[in-house]
């Protein structure tokens, strides 16, 4: 009785070892592709947000770097990239091929208040072409209120005198001004 057991349990064993059937992998191979989906869609959105984390602290840098080269001068008259650039202003992370640019390979452009337009007003100018429609609507809250204007292609979302009506939010007026696909333009007048 012992054996016939035995030759039972070896049989039984043995039925374990023949693998997985075809719909046992198509289901991993599903369960697999699933994962990795998820996987590059969080580090897309993580490259994203560290893009813009980063674009912040390049606008902050800007705009600290300016004001302590002209510290004491009483105005910002003749800043330019060159300027700008040879004083060591723009990070290392604009500096591409010479040009500055934007993390989104945009250009970027410093410039006294007088030379961007007599109607911005304000001391100087921080400006990013082609900054895609996403990361527009996003930068066009970052420090919103602090600047002396900002404008998103040309139209003023933030100015002194200029309130945003009831009801709206900047992020609102943001999505409806970021209409030109990945060729937005962001200014920001510091005053």
């Amino acid at each position: 009785m012992k054996k016939t057991h035995l030759r039972w349990a070896v049989r039984g064993s043995r039925r374990g070892e023949r693998g997985l059937t075809l719909v046992e992998t198509l289901i991993a191979v599903v369960i697999g592709i699933i994962i990795l989906v998820g996987a590059f869609m969080v580090a897309g959105q993580v490259l994203t947000n560290n893009r813009l984390a980063n674009t912040e602290t390049d606008i902050a840098s800007l705009e600290s770097g300016v004001k302590q080269l002209y510290s004491g001068q009483g105005s910002y008259n003749g800043l330019t990239n060159s300027i700008a650039q040879n004083a060591g202003i723009f990070p290392e992370s604009m500096i591409g091929t010479g040009t500055p640019v934007d993390a989104w390979q945009g250009t970027v452009t410093l410039e006294s208040g007088t030379s961007v337009s007599a109607g911005f007003g304000g001391d100087f100018a921080i400006q990013f072409a082609d900054v895609s429609q996403s990361a527009c609507i996003k930068l066009a809250t970052f420090q919103y209120g602090s600047w002396a204007q900002f404008s998103i292609n040309g139209t003023a979302l933030y100015a002194p005198g200029n309130p945003i009506a009831p009801g709206s939010s900047p992020t609102t007026l943001a999505s409806t001004d970021c209409s030109a696909g990945d060729a937005n333009t962001l200014l920001w007048v510091v005053g």
